[in-house]
């Protein structure tokens, strides 16, 4: 589809990278309110408009006075699968709808802020593990490692799997079977989540030391130059 936008082809290929389901922060501002609540990315129509859901009203009250027709906000995402980076971009409201779904359309952004998250490259993978809560002991949920560095990685959760999902902020065990029999034990907290149709993504920042970490991954056989 042509490029009609006026974002160059770079800021259009990191808008495009925003998968249905991630979390999005908004900035909003009317003459009656200032806030920054979150909400769900619904997707793009082509080069004409931005779809999001409507911020859960139960958590943020009062919303309808400052998401309306022609007013600006600020969106906020995070490409971690992507491109590792932060950005943020103004939109107009187009329109909100409330049938079937509570939805808000936006103008296309003129341009795009970006910042890069990380300071190393990580090693793409697919590496079965299982993740444990580091207060209560317990097992949680079987998972997929499917990037890893010294610092971090992330994991995937399929929507069908049994357990319990863990939450942001929260802190974990990631156990990862070796060649050897024995499991790897690297413990970090979760930093961000987002999904898509089929599978949940979470975001880990490793706490252990990055030379202890590096030890580890060795043991996986994983290049993390």
């Amino acid at each position: 589809m042509p490029n009609n936008s006026g974002l160059s082809g770079d800021e259009l290929f990191k808008l495009r990278s925003m998968r249905s389901g991630m979390i999005v922060d908004l900035q909003i501002h009317s003459p009656t309110l200032k806030r920054r609540v979150k909400t769900e990315f619904v997707g793009m129509d082509g080069n004409r408009s931005l779809i999001f859901r409507f911020p859960d009203e139960n958590k943020w009250a009062g919303l309808g006075g400052a998401i309306y027709m022609n007013n600006t906000m600020i969106v906020r995402c995070i490409l971690e699968d992507e491109t590792g980076e932060i950005v943020a971009f103004k939109v107009k409201i187009i329109i909100v709808i409330t049938k079937p779904s509570k939805l808000i359309f936006t103008s296309l952004p003129e341009s795009l802020q970006s910042h890069g998250l990380r300071t190393e490259q990580r090693a793409q993978t697919r590496i079965a593990a299982l993740l444990i809560d580091s207060q209560e002991r317990s097992h949680i949920v079987p998972c997929l490692v499917r990037d890893i560095s010294n610092q971090g990685c992330m994991i995937s959760i399929g929507r069908d799997a049994k357990g319990v999902r863990p939450i942001v902020d929260q802190e974990l065990e990631l156990l990862i079977p070796n060649s050897e029999g024995d499991d790897i034990s690297l413990s970090g907290h979760v930093r961000n989540k987002k999904e898509d149709d089929s599978r949940h993504y979470f975001g880990i920042k490793f706490c252990d030391d990055e030379n202890d970490v590096a030890k580890l991954l060795s043991q996986l056989l994983i290049n993390i130059d």
